[in-house]
């Protein structure tokens, strides 16, 4: 009953298969009454729950006794070249139930492909995956039922899909944004590592159907190309390797950070590939510190999008302030850098303050010297703080990362000599 992919499949141009009815066509036929087609697809996400198959193309032929399958048509002439809806069903008809001189009535086969207007899943040799149902021999006039469970372990259905796949990303944008991404090619399985090349295709290995979060990574790379017209690459190109947690470069740290930070977004959830980005702070181990780290770039962004805030003693984070004016930076401001994109942020009239201690809470400090609580200026609430956790180090009951103004890594004198030399400084951080 199902293809795991689409060889050549033989529809012809109805308006021919017409012309060659209406030369031989009788008097009289044997069905002249009508149908109407509905019915389910379903497949399998990665956690192999039954989903309802979204926005996929459908084709609804009739299957004549040369072996080969005719798109119909309704009685007003509407193709059978449909997509399914939120909800995995399709409606099609009322259709002329003729199958032509010496025939009953139609034998329907329907045809379901990996393409709509978000994304077009092909596999290494370029043929769009589809699977197919019937052929219904010689319906009866009137309603028809047929729903189709696509079976478990279809990669190509899972990486195209409206719940863990590309369209689950377009169908966020488009729904927060009313951005309408062009459609993107996905190529699968290909080579040995997920990528995406600039201009071009999605490439995921065999095992990445699996990950939603690969996925969605790889699509925002698509998604930041489309916006800018290129992507950001620093001197001398990115790093063969690259790791959440560790240093590269500012420019690399910005594009994987956007990468690491959609799928949380589209997801709802912080956690990355088992790396829970909410929880990061600056004395978190086996992390570096800074902007050129994409791990703190993602929970930088995160904490900027999301509504919780970080409990003590790590509680720089207050800030909810969603997608929005994340995505009107990102649509209309490229940017090659996070400080860059902070910088856009800041001359935007956003929220300045608890967006700049949301970043401080993922180690990247963009305060200007001295102002300890990120107000953008330097006065006497900064001393406050100072004075609070004076003679504090890390790990001590009293200690507040914002007071360590040296990063030594301890409060002293040394802070508060920094402090008072720009007390009175106003910044436009």
């Amino acid at each position: 009953m199902f293809l795991s992919k689409v060889w050549v499949i033989q529809i012809t141009v109805l308006m021919l298969f017409s012309l060659f009815q209406i030369a031989i066509a009788p008097t009289v036929f044997c069905s002249p009454e009508t149908i109407t087609l509905t019915g389910q697809w379903t497949y399998h996400d990665n956690n192999d729950v039954p989903r309802p198959l979204v926005w996929a193309r459908l084709l609804i032929c009739d299957r004549e006794p040369d072996g080969r399958d005719y798109l119909l048509y309704d009685i007003f002439g509407n193709p059978g070249d449909i997509y399914t809806n939120i909800n995995g069903n399709f409606a099609f008809g009322p259709i002329d139930n003729n199958d032509g001189p010496g025939e009953d009535g139609l034998d329907i086969v329907i045809y379901a492909f990996t393409i709509n207007w978000a994304a077009q899943v092909i596999d290494a040799d370029g043929y769009t995956y589809g699977v197919y149902a019937g052929p219904r021999w010689n319906l009866s006039d009137g309603p028809h039922t047929i729903n189709v469970q696509i079976p478990q372990g279809q990669g190509a259905w899972m990486i195209f899909s409206y719940h863990c796949g590309i369209a689950a990303g377009w169908n966020y944008l488009d729904t927060t944004t009313g951005y309408e991404a062009p459609m993107v090619i996905c190529r699968w399985p290909y080579e040995t590592w997920p990528h995406y090349h600039h201009g071009g295709e999605i490439h995921l290995p065999d095992w990445a159907c699996w990950w939603p979060d690969v996925i969605l990574h790889e699509y925002s790379h698509y998604v930041m190309y489309t916006l800018y017209g290129y992507m950001p690459t620093p001197p001398g190109g990115p790093p063969p390797e690259h790791y959440i947690n560790e240093t590269s470069n500012n420019v690399t740290a910005w594009v994987e950070g956007w990468a690491n930070f959609f799928p949380l977004v589209v997801q709802n959830d912080p956690d990355l590939l088992g790396w829970n980005l909410e929880t990061p702070h600056w004395c978190s181990p086996n992390w570096d510190d800074g902007d050129e780290v994409e791990g703190r770039v993602a929970g930088a962004l995160w904490d900027i999008f999301d509504s919780q805030n970080d409990s003590a003693p790590w509680y720089y984070d207050s800030l909810s302030d969603g997608f929005t004016h994340i995505w009107n930076i990102m649509h209309t401001t490229p940017c090659d850098t996070f400080h860059e994109f902070w910088q856009a942020w800041n001359t935007s009239g956003y929220l300045e303050q608890s967006a700049l201690m949301a970043i401080f809470q993922n180690a990247i400090d963009y305060r200007g010297p001295g102002d300890v609580d990120g107000d953008c200026i330097v006065e006497l609430t900064d001393f406050y703080v100072l004075s609070a956790a004076f003679g504090s180090t890390k790990g001590s009951p009293r200690w507040d990362q914002r007071a360590d103004l040296n990063f030594d890594g301890i409060v002293d004198m040394m802070d508060f000599s920094i402090a008072s030399q720009n007390f009175g400084k106003d910044y436009d951080c």
